[in-house]
């Protein structure tokens, strides 16, 4: 990689600062992403080469066994020679072949190789940008180094479950599933590291390009954020068609999505607890501190100083009056230096928020986007293949719909239409357009494909059209959802700023509005899916309901991108206002400010979407792999089930599901507690007076960082253990009956509380920033500002909105997907009803409250402990060394005494 210089350039032109040099560093070539570029063309040529000759029937023959679900016809695709050829049909529980369908593997090859050379190609652009005035490459760096601590030390941890886990997967289901488990694990690890890795990186560079026009920054943040999104979606895209074209059996597939999993649920869950640990921990911090600035005051004022400014010089010109360009520098000279005060005299911890921020909505929300994705395609897999009269088709459907999502959300990010006189509204819409343009490219793939399928004769007209309905919903489900969110949590509309108005009127007029907007927004999401999901089991059952789930998750390269650009954009817009003067930048920094929030709350709600999706799959899955094994049509299945079993598993799941979310608000309460007391008690956590920033604050924040990261570790303990036992404990005590039951009904009510938490809370965030930008004026006009009562009172909303958002909300997603993998994997050990497996119940039980009761205190003695035996050793260390350095000096001293001694001796 060749290495970034400096140069000086004139920032007069484009209004930063007049005529005085500004050291520019500029960006770097990668090497790395260059070969990769190339390697992507490559493999994308031959697996296009391997389709076609596939599709002309030249290509590899895979055949696969399976065990069915129904009793039906043998495959019209064949192969001729079938486990039983004398029946000629394949019946419940009895094996039978098909053919893989191998065009739609190799396209999703394809596909995946064309993600991945245009992630590639965004990650050596955004590379090349230049990185900004050194203070921009300071604050950016500062916050690369805490998210390096956290991750470093993350990834041992997120290892050593995996072991335990691909051990446990290892000795119940073999190697096939264990392979495929090390692969959904291994890549859903790497796009996280990678994605977290660029958009760090692309955040210095977006407040040094706000500079310019604002189509180039939103550009460059949507490319930078389109690096984590669409690296997530191709890695899962590849990896589940490559597994599949190697190991063959559906039933493997399903350790992808487990290893997944596992990763997913520690990323979003433990850092969230991270995130919003911080934030809420940095509020403690500065009210502790009598000398602490407030950060928020500081750049509210500034901004008026600078709309003031603009406006004398306005009416100068107006008059015909001379500018006096030169008091005018004076003033933004001074303003500068003030701005770049506020950012080396805050605490080091008001760093440590915009370390969350990356964690939390890239890290997480790719994870989490990764996982769906992967559980949604192997279980459409499985249905498709041991539940369809045609399995050749329809297990390959939607790979052909997922894999031409990856395709589109490519070649959308490349270019999203911006002018410089757009607003945040008109650069989310413009987001829109683009994804709407993704939603036509797969039907016109979905349709072309179905259309062929329909001329050999082995799907009819019927089906023709109901697969496209049902895929063209499934795609607008999500978006709709995020429409209504965007609608009660956007700046842009009624609810927030009716918040905002109504904010002086105290902390309860804030809160139970929140509340209640958040309320009402839960319902029109909530009825668009039970809509949507009534109608598609109305036409196509169990495998309409595959078709829709694996529709939903087609745009989410491209989502997930918008979502990371949120975290970019905010942090970038942290940056612009500590170290930027001129008023258009800081305008640009506001519009892609409140853009990123936005489009962070959607890949929120997308993954809540999702998520649902994904476990409705897999209670489908595990209904019929129960009753397929008890050799009974799972389809016919009625009556029995709804038994007082069926019902107990739903109130468990409701019950189980509101633990998890007061668990997690509980970690976040308790992490921000535990900053605060750090910061108190520890010394080290301060900024050093002696050195200039950013060097004053790296040592603490790389203190802080790798403090928090332990502390999130111990934190996530309790929401694991509450999340394995939730199966566990339906099964046991309920049977195969009541856990089905337990998934669904806890799915529904996730959908519903996680939407709830994720509205509410964000409502609150946006009304505060609404008063931050200066946009909520009082009866006279003027401007409330952060003195004012309102918002203050919206500081409380924010408290305790923070972790409803960015922790409880989306970690409830992954709760229930977790929940429902785990559940799946451990079906063997359960039967239809609990007779004899209850009292395998309350040891679950017993041995769940013990563990969580030893994460909760016992695990915190240990850690104390460990850490005073590690200070120990560091002071015996220091105190050697300090021993060592005095021995030569005594040394010395002597010899000095005894050559005076001699000397005198000598003398005498």
């Amino acid at each position: 990689m060749a290495e970034g210089g400096a140069k000086s350039m004139h920032d007069g032109d484009k209004g930063r600062g007049g005529d005085d040099e500004v050291q520019t560093v500029e960006g770097v070539f990668s090497w790395s992403a260059a070969w990769c570029m190339m390697f992507w063309v490559v493999a994308f040529i031959c697996c296009a080469a391997m389709g076609v000759l596939t599709f002309q029937g030249a290509g590899i023959e895979r055949i696969s066994q399976e065990i069915s679900f129904i009793r039906e016809q043998n495959p019209p695709y064949g192969p001729s020679e079938q486990p039983d050829p004398i029946a000629g049909m394949r019946d419940i529980n009895k094996p039978f072949k098909y053919h893989l369908p191998q065009e739609a593997l190799f396209y999703s090859m394809a596909s995946s190789a064309f993600g991945l050379f245009t992630v590639s190609f965004f990650t050596n652009t955004m590379l090349l940008e230049a990185q900004g005035a050194r203070r921009n490459v300071d604050i950016a760096w500062l916050i690369s180094r805490g998210v390096q601590v956290y991750i470093e030390r993350t990834i041992p941890v997120i290892a050593g479950f995996l072991f335990a886990a691909g051990f446990y997967v290892y000795l119940t289901v073999g190697f096939g599933t264990l392979a495929c488990f090390i692969a959904g694990s291994c890549l859903n690890l790497l796009s996280c590291r990678i994605g977290l890795s660029m958009t760090v990186q692309g955040t210095g560079r977006l407040a040094h390009a706000m500079g310019e026009e604002l189509s180039v920054s939103v550009q460059l943040g949507l490319r930078c954020g389109s690096i984590g999104g669409i690296l997530s979606t191709s890695l899962a895209l590849g990896g589940m068609a490559g597994m599949w074209f190697w190991i063959l059996d559906t039933e493997f597939l399903c350790g992808f999505g487990s290893g997944a999993s596992i990763v997913s649920f520690y990323l979003r869950v433990g850092g969230g607890i991270f995130s919003k640990g911080a934030e809420i921990g940095a509020d403690l911090v500065s009210d502790m501190s009598e000398n602490a600035l407030d950060e928020d005051r500081r750049v509210y004022e500034l901004q008026q100083r600078m709309q003031e400014m603009e406006k004398m010089r306005q009416e100068r010109l107006a008059k015909g009056l001379a500018e006096e360009e030169e008091d005018m520098m004076d003033q933004l000279r001074m303003m500068e230096e003030e701005m770049s005060d506020v950012a080396a005299e805050l605490h080091p911890i008001d760093f440590l928020d915009a370390v969350g921020e990356n964690i939390c909505d890239v890290c997480g929300t790719c994870a989490d986007l990764f996982e769906s994705m992967v559980l949604i395609l192997s279980t459409s897999a499985i249905i498709g293949s041991k539940g369809s009269a045609v399995p050749h088709f329809l297990t390959g459907l939607p790979f052909w719909i997922c894999a031409s999502g990856n395709i589109g959300c490519s070649v959308m990010a490349y270019k999203s239409y911006v002018t410089d006189r757009y607003t945040a509204r008109n650069v989310r819409w413009s987001f829109r357009l683009n994804l709407f343009l993704v939603i036509l490219f797969v039907q016109l793939i979905q349709l072309g494909v179905s259309y062929m399928e329909w001329l050999r004769g082995s799907i009819t007209f019927e089906m023709f059209w109901q697969f496209s309905l049902i895929s063209t919903m499934g795609q607008l489900a999500p978006e709709i959802c995020v429409f209504f969110g965007e609608y009660f949590t956007s700046t842009d509309y009624f609810p927030v700023k009716s918040l905002a108005q109504n904010s002086h009127m105290g902390v309860v007029q804030v809160v139970l509005q929140g509340l209640g907007q958040g309320f009402l927004s839960t319902m029109f999401p909530a009825v668009v899916v039970v809509g949507i999901v009534l109608l598609t089991w109305g036409y196509q059952g169990h495998y309409g309901l595959a078709l829709l789930s694996s529709s939903s998750v087609s745009g989410t390269g491209f989502q997930g991108g918008i979502a990371s650009f949120g975290a970019i954009s905010t942090n970038a817009h942290k940056i612009v206002h500590l170290t930027t003067y001129h008023s258009m930048t800081r305008h640009r920094a506001n519009i892609l400010a409140a853009v990123g929030d936005t489009t962070a709350h959607a890949g929120n709600t997308i993954s809540a979407v999702n998520a649902f999706s994904s476990v409705f799959n897999i209670a489908v899955t595990l209904l019929a792999k129960t009753y397929t094994r008890l050799n009974i049509n799972y389809q016919a299945v009625s009556g029995p089930p709804l038994s007082e079993w069926s019902q107990a598993g739903l109130v468990l799941g409701v019950v189980m599901s509101f633990v998890f979310t007061a668990n997690t608000t509980l970690s976040c309460l308790e992490t921000s507690k535990s900053f605060m007391r750090f910061c108190k008690e520890s010394d080290d956590v301060n900024k050093i007076e002696s050195l200039p920033f950013p060097g004053s604050h790296y040592k603490a924040l790389k203190i802080l960082s790798s403090y928090g990261t332990v502390t999130s570790m111990r934190m996530v303990f309790g929401p694991i253990i509450n999340t394995l036992s939730c199966p566990m404990l339906g099964g046991f005590f309920l049977g195969t009956r009541g856990l089905i039951f337990l998934v669904s009904g806890g799915n529904v009510m996730v959908l519903c509380l996680s939407i709830f938490l994720l509205n509410s809370g964000q409502s609150w965030v946006a009304a505060r920033k609404l008063i931050l930008l200066g946009k909520l004026k009082d009866s006279k006009g003027n401007s409330v500002g952060p003195d004012s009562n309102a918002f203050e009172n919206l500081g409380v909303g924010v408290m305790i909105g923070g972790p409803f958002e960015d922790t409880s909300g989306p970690a409830l997603n992954n709760f229930i997907k977790f929940a429902a993998v785990y559940a799946f994997v451990t079906e063997d050990l359960y039967d239809p009803t609990p007779e004899n497996t209850w009292h395998y119940g309350f040891m679950a039980l017993f041995g769940s409250l013990f563990l969580g009761a030893f994460s909760r205190f016992g695990l915190s003695i240990l850690l104390s402990c460990v850490t005073s035996f590690l200070k120990q050793r560091q002071l015996q260390k220091e105190k050697f060394e300090a021993m060592q350095k005095e021995i030569p000096i005594v040394e010395e001293e002597e010899d000095e005494e005894l050559a005076a001694i001699a000397a005198a001796d000598q003398e005498g």
